[in-house]
This record gives C-alpha cells, sequence and structure tokens, in this order.
C-alpha cells in the first residue's frame, strides 16, 4: 500500500497525482516524455507506483483509457511498480490498440520475462525502451 506520507521518488515527479487508490498511484511526469533522467520521447509520460492487481486494474483501465484518448504516443515508467499481474500487463498492452504507439520505461526484469513469455514485448505498438 502506498502510504499518502511517505514521499515520492524523484522520478515520479512533483505533480500531484492524476489517479490514486492508496495501491496504485499514476504521476504525470516531467518533459515530453520521461524525467530528464530518462530517454524523452514526443508522447506524454506517466509514472505508475504501487501494485496492479485484481482490485485495481479496474482503476487502471479506466484512467489509462482516459488519459490515452486523444493520444498518438504514451510512454510509462514502469520502474516504480512493486506487483502486476498479468490482467494489469493486458491493459498496458492494450492501450496499443489501432495506432497508437505505448513506449514502456524502466520495466522490473521479471515484468520483462512476463512480456516476453506471453508475446507481448513484440505487440503492434508497444515498445520496452532500454
Amino acid at each position: 500500500m502506498i502510504s499518502p506520507s511517505t514521499p515520492q521518488p524523484p522520478e515520479l515527479g512533483d505533480e500531484p497525482p492524476v489517479y490514486d487508490d492508496g495501491v496504485l498511484r499514476i504521476t504525470r511526469i516531467p518533459g515530453p516524455g520521461l524525467s530528464p533522467s530518462l530517454v524523452s520521447g514526443p508522447g506524454p509520460g506517466y509514472a505508475l507506483a504501487g501494485e496492479i492487481d485484481e482490485s485495481t486494474v479496474r482503476g487502471l483501465a479506466g484512467k489509462l483509457a482516459e488519459l490515452a484518448a486523444s493520444l498518438d504516443e504514451v510512454h510509462l515508467d514502469l520502474g516504480a511498480l512493486e506487483y502486476c499481474d498479468l490482467a494489469g500487463l493486458r491493459v498496458i498492452v492494450q492501450l496499443a490498440a489501432g495506432r497508437r504507439r505505448v513506449v514502456l520505461h524502466q520495466v522490473p526484469p521479471h515484468l520483462r520475462a512476463v512480456l516476453a513469455i506471453v508475446g507481448w514485448d513484440t505487440a503492434p505498438g508497444v515498445e520496452l525502451a532500454s
């Protein structure tokens, strides 16, 4: 659980979260992509922190759909995710439906492995940044 009194790591940005249910937090990250320490790109960036599971996946799906509705490209920093189940990864990958490009940054090794096992690391529109 993410404590409201716990300070956010600097890579999550200084803006208030766009979504926070106490378990999962989504924060816009500065710049035209990601924080200056990461590779930036033309699309908006968001950092996901906490846990994505059956209790948070609907909130994640709704908020990401809302944030990405009019975008051709979205950058997501997954470095602060403590846990993400397959349903959560599916929501993230499905953002690339149609012509939208979804670039995943700081993907933890265990999530990279799951994405590779199910073949979503090469899904159309999905890019795993170094």
